[in-house]
């Protein structure tokens, strides 16, 4: 029995092939959810480091507006308000990612402006870089792009644009009038991340991807090499469709067991759409917040040759939840191990919500306590192909 609504989803048409990439047992999971990468470390992979996928290069496209854009917040510059962009600049501006008219409105060491009427909705302020990019509190995170995209810096530097962050700028992680593109690290072929250029760089949705941003949620595409178990090389963890998808998912905040505070999850794009769905229910429950183990990690099943789905980002570990008024019910301590029938009200929350999963079709796989000492801690839920196990 097929119980997973999402599969078969169509892979999108991207600007370059997405690396493809991993479950932990208890001892071996990641320490937590990185979220997005600083400019210390590596954008791509699960924080590891240069990934597989070539380097392409792509001209400033055709944009609407570039002849005779005047910065009013229409691409056409005849000042009828179209909406396509919003010069009105955010707490952090001027700084890179901002709007402007020209490099004076940059006013920060460096600034220089890219104009609406090259191509830039409404300006965006920029700022030459040879690899790393500053940052400053309360903005999004810059990178340094691939000189080959941006002019006026090409061919001796590259130029600092502004990271894709939705739980900054909302919907898609940009001003309006950008999308949020993959792009490569400039003097750092292999690294990738997720940025905000003029919607013309940006490739078509997937099916996924538009479901994703048809239920609201706030999700950016990920970059990841492909990884191979230290125990298994051979074997190679593969996601399709890799997305960092932020909290609130679906009303409900997912954080990291051991973090104060969420961060985005790494999973494919179908098993967003799945915590989507479990959020829906856990809402109907009066939870507000998962505290999670993980989602991707490159590793095989613990004593088999066979990857995880973890591998492939199809699967969660929950820990715990937090209901409306601030009880905590955490898996470890209140699921009533070996009783059919659960007597306390964390128990019996506990059992229903395993049971609603399973009966709404939401998992493939849900793993609880009662299956091994090894989920004594956490329900393992995943999308496995062709599966259909609850135990």
């Amino acid at each position: 029995m097929h119980r997973s609504p999402h599969r078969h989803l169509a892979p999108p048409a991207l600007l370059a092939s997405f690396a493809l990439a991993a479950c932990a047992e208890p001892s071996d999971r990641p320490l937590g959810e990185a979220g997005l990468a600083t400019e210390t470390g590596p954008e791509s992979g699960s924080e590891t480091g240069a990934g597989t996928v070539g380097e392409t290069s792509v001209g400033l496209p055709d944009m609407p507006g570039a002849e005779g854009g005047d910065g009013d917040g229409d691409l056409g510059g005849d000042g009828d308000g179209d909406g396509l962009c919003d010069p009105t600049p955010a707490a952090w501006d001027p700084w890179v990612g901002g709007p402007c008219l020209d490099d004076s409105d940059c006013a920060y060491d460096g600034g220089v402006c890219l104009r609406d009427d090259e191509g830039w909705p409404c300006g965006t302020c920029s700022l030459s870089c040879e690899q790393y990019c500053p940052d400053i509190d309360g903005a999004p995170e810059t990178f340094c792009v691939d000189h080959e995209l941006v002019d006026p810096f090409a061919p001796v530097d590259g130029a600092c644009l502004q990271k894709c962050d939705p739980s900054k700028l909302g919907g898609g992680g940009c001003r309006p009038g950008y999308a949020c593109t993959l792009v490569e690290r400039f003097n750092q072929p292999g690294t990738w991340a997720a940025a905000c250029l003029p919607p013309g760089y940006a490739p078509p949705p997937s099916e996924c991807q538009q479901a994703l941003t048809d239920a609201g949620l706030l999700w950016v595409p990920a970059h990841i090499p492909v990884e191979q178990p230290d125990t298994h090389p051979e074997l190679d963890c593969v996601i399709d469709e890799p997305v960092r998808l932020f909290s609130p998912i679906g009303g409900v905040d997912y954080r990291y067991i051991a973090n104060d505070s969420p961060t985005p999850l790494l999973v494919s794009c179908e098993m967003a759409l799945a915590l989507d769905e479990l959020s829906a229910l856990l809402g109907q429950k009066d939870a507000i917040e998962v505290a999670h183990i993980g989602t991707y990690n490159c590793r095989v099943i613990s004593g088999t040759d066979t990857l995880s789905e973890h591998s492939f980002a199809h699967a969660i570990d929950l820990g715990g939840f937090t209901l409306d008024g601030g009880q905590y019910l955490s898996v470890f301590d209140d699921w009533e191990d070996g009783v059919p029938e659960p007597v306390t009200f964390e128990g019996q929350w506990l059992k229903d919500l395993t049971d609603q999963r399973y009966e709404q079709g939401i998992f493939n796989i849900i793993l609880t306590p009662e299956y091994n000492d090894a989920h004594d801690d956490h329900f393992h839920v995943d999308l496995q192909p062709g599966a259909d196990y609850y135990e």
